[in-house]
């Protein structure tokens, strides 16, 4: 494969990010279920995590996509982690 395809360097990590948010939307809705609110309030923060998860996929995919080799199961619970903990990663970056 050529190295100039965006697709071949980058498509681990893309897999990745994507592996990440969909393990995350159950717990979005799991965390957005539990709180004491009524339906509107419930749905609201789901949407507002959900809108928080996939900043953080993009935020932790810039910052990590260089490195990404494999999608080991570690590796994606890994990401996972990584998009609910984004903003200490920013920090930790600068």
């Amino acid at each position: 494969m050529s190295t100039q395809d965006p697709l071949a360097r980058y498509g681990r990590p893309l897999a990745a990010v994507l592996i990440a948010v969909a393990l995350s939307l159950p717990i979005a809705a799991l965390i957005g279920a539990s709180l004491p609110f009524e339906y509107t309030g419930r749905a609201l923060a789901y949407m507002g995590l959900v809108l928080y998860v996939i900043v953080g996929a993009f935020v932790v995919f810039r910052l990590a996509a260089e490195g990404e080799q494999s999608l080991a199961p570690a590796r994606l619970v890994k990401w996972t982690v990584s998009l609910w903990f984004w903003p200490l990663l920013r920090l930790l970056r600068r």
